[in-house]
């Protein structure tokens, strides 16, 4: 009888620092630094500063995200980059928050949006209220890329950005989940065609399909870092319910190309962060060889 008291003690004190720890660390805004080197990158990027974000949620650091805005001004970016999810599937409200903050963020420098799971439920799930959604992003000057792409010049050389919106198959769980084929990519924003290609590709589980494609820079989210992050492991478990996600957080290689994982903003299903901050990803752009 002792001894289940004891473990009776020490299970609630463990779920009390849980859940005190969560708290904390769903509100610790960071920023990430990630030095990104490549012997392409054009004179458009070349010594630059972006920002991506993803996975905001609908959440708010701050009264309609004062706190956030604030932080990504500070790094005086010249574009930021958002890789999908800023609103909560059966939320239509969030779409409110998320023009709220897109209308701060386009009085910094350019923004490029691609959607993410989230955005395309939202569509299918209150199809009048995110068609009005887009029509506001856009009038606000934000470059919304649905299986779009935009291409930036300097000096005879382009850079291109391109949203990839794959359909919500290729979000299954991870033992369901849908293969993806290098042709799905070509159908949905064309085959690569300039000197640098930056994919907005908010699932990352596909990391190595979009290598094959040919990008030189994925920006993606979606994991949320792999929700509580063990020291000297990684994360533990993924948005598909994945234990120790290959891709949970940070910089990843493949063949050709570099993928920056962001952690996110946000939370929606499991509210749960652990040892896992808010991560705003401020990428400096470098010509030359990958150390």
């Amino acid at each position: 009888m002792k001894v289940l008291l004891i473990l009776v003690v020490l299970s609630v004190i463990g779920i009390a620092l849980v859940v005190v720890g969560s708290i904390y660390y769903n509100k610790a805004l960071t920023y990430e630094y990630y030095q990104f080197k490549n012997n392409k990158i054009p004179k458009v990027l070349d010594g630059k500063k972006w920002i991506l974000l993803s996975d905001l949620h609908g959440k708010n650091f701050g009264k309609h995200n004062k706190i956030l805005i604030q932080s990504i001004a500070q790094q005086k970016p010249e574009g930021i980059l958002i890789a999908g999810d800023l609103v909560l599937k059966g939320k239509p409200d969030s779409c409110k928050e998320a023009l709220i903050f897109l209308k701060a963020l386009v009085k910094i420098c350019p923004v490029y949006y691609a959607p993410g799971n989230h955005e395309t439920r939202i569509a299918y799930q209150y199809a009048g209220i995110f068609q009005e959604y887009l029509k506001q992003v856009e009038a606000l000057g934000v470059v919304y890329l649905s299986n779009k792409s935009v291409c930036l010049e300097a000096d005879g050389e382009q850079v291109r950005i391109s949203g990839l919106d794959l359909e919500q198959k290729y979000y299954g769980k991870f033992y369901e989940n849908t293969t993806l084929y290098k042709d799905v990519i070509d159908d949905c924003v064309g085959p690569v065609e300039t000197d640098f290609e930056i994919l907005l590709a908010h699932n990352p589980t596909h990391f190595p399909v979009y290598a094959e494609w040919g990008a030189d820079l994925v920006c993606a989210g979606h994991v949320h870092g792999g929700i509580v992050i063990l020291p000297f492991i990684g994360g533990l478990i993924s948005t598909t319910y994945e234990l120790f996600p290959t891709y949970d957080f940070g910089m990843f290689q493949e063949k050709n190309a570099t993928m920056i994982l962001s952690r996110g903003l946000g939370v929606h299903s499991i509210p749960l962060r652990l040892f896992n901050k808010p991560e705003i990803a401020v990428i400096y752009f470098q010509q030359g060889r990958a150390e």
